[in-house]
């Protein structure tokens, strides 16, 4: 019987850690969402952001652009909390995002298993107008 239990606790903790090194509580990173088969090639940015949106929303694999101290770092981003990825990021490509969720690497390969997107609004300044006060939009 405690064979059993042994086999039993083996099998979950394969199943339930299979990425490697996984974070145990959910990170922010800071990035750019992009279509991996473009990134690879060069493409990127607000000025590509149209393609990689379509090829996202054909399920295209997604990538997350992340710099720290100087230095790019690419995530293979999976869909978290039973969304799909693309549902997460296709409609912010090219556009920096917060994306909330948890980290792992598995064989030199990181990936976010995205559980939200938070992008940050733009404040406009106020104008007196009148009586009034109104948030310029340009």
């Amino acid at each position: 019987m405690k064979y059993v239990v042994a086999l039993v606790a083996v099998v979950a903790a394969l199943t339930f850690a299979p990425m490697g090194v996984m974070a145990d509580e959910e990170v922010t990173l800071t990035g750019e969402p992009v279509d991996m088969n473009c990134y690879l090639t060069g493409k990127s940015g607000e000025g590509h952001a149209a393609c990689a949106t379509a090829c996202a929303g054909k399920g295209n694999p997604i990538g997350f652009v992340v710099e720290m101290e100087g230095k790019k770092h690419l995530y293979l981003v999976l869909g978290g909390g039973g969304k799909a990825a693309k549902d997460l990021m296709a409609e912010h490509m090219g556009t920096e995002v917060d994306a909330i969720g948890k980290v792992a690497e598995k064989d030199g390969m990181k990936v976010i298993t995205v559980s939200e997107v938070s992008v940050e609004e733009e404040w406009f300044p106020e104008e007196e107008v009148g009586s009034a006060s109104i948030k310029k939009v340009d």
